[in-house]
């Protein structure tokens, strides 16, 4: 991800609707799974921390995290969070069977990530009995030329894809679901609009997040937040990205 990316995410990411919302959805994730205060949670990839701090602050203390980029490392220390380093999904500096949760979120799709490797790794670390939350984005069909060069990421998956990935690596997978239905068709039509309206890439593409008016964005996260509380009950047949909640055998 681009440097100017990261320093975004961190001006953005505490009250922008995406990130407030997914962060609320995480959070009831770990608790129906019964992640207390002393349980040891791995947040793999985790930008400039802002999940960290509230899984911290709501959760457990015992939270740890890495980013592949020094900049995420930086923006976390500033945050206050101390317990991160400077690493790969690809080749995770913790020992096996540390965690009681792990979580990856939105990472697997980003251009550095060898995809096997990485599944290999963050399910290493996940303790017998213990749990991997990953998020992905779904649907090639939604890649923009623009916004994912600017965040270094060139894949997107669908629900058959993602779980045979996941099933190479002898870990159950116990609830799948998509996200953000309700939004899709807002944010199908303006990537389609960018793809034939717009086929042009600068030498410092930019992502799509970017400030929007206060009344805009709380707009859409009680849309969002409003689907969080249907997730408690139902799975989402379609949105624009996947969660999985996956299971360590004993």
């Amino acid at each position: 991800m681009e440097p100017y990316e990261y320093e975004t995410m961190y001006n953005l990411e505490g009250s922008y609707w995406w990130y407030r919302g997914l962060h609320a959805i995480l959070l009831d994730v770990l608790r129906f799974l019964g992640v207390g205060s002393d349980a040891m949670v791995l947040d793999a990839g985790c930008g400039t921390g802002q999940n960290m701090a509230r899984i911290r602050d709501a959760v457990t203390p015992h939270v740890y995290g890495f980013d592949y980029a020094a900049y995420g490392a930086k923006f976390c220390r500033q945050r206050g969070l101390r317990q991160i380093c400077v690493a790969s999904v690809n080749d995770i500096p913790f020992a096996s069977d540390a965690f009681d949760a792990v979580m990856c979120i939105d990472v697997l799709e980003c251009d550095a990530v060898v995809e096997d490797r990485a599944l290999k790794e963050l399910v290493r670390v996940v303790r017998p009995g213990g749990h991997l939350i990953l998020v992905a984005p779904a649907y090639d069909w939604l890649l923009s030329e623009q916004h994912h060069k600017a965040v270094g990421a060139s894949r997107r998956y669908s629900r058959s894809r993602l779980a045979s990935l996941l099933g190479k690596h002898g870990i159950e997978i116990v609830r799948m679901t998509h996200l953000f239905a309700a939004l899709l068709p807002a944010v199908a039509a303006y990537r389609l609009s960018l793809r034939y309206l717009d086929r042009s890439v600068t030498d410092s593409p930019r992502s799509e997040l970017k400030p929007m008016p206060s009344l805009v964005n709380e707009l859409l996260f009680r849309v969002v937040d409003a689907e969080r509380v249907l997730l408690k009950k139902f799975d989402l047949p379609f949105g624009s990205s996947i969660l999985a909640v996956c299971r360590k055998a004993n």
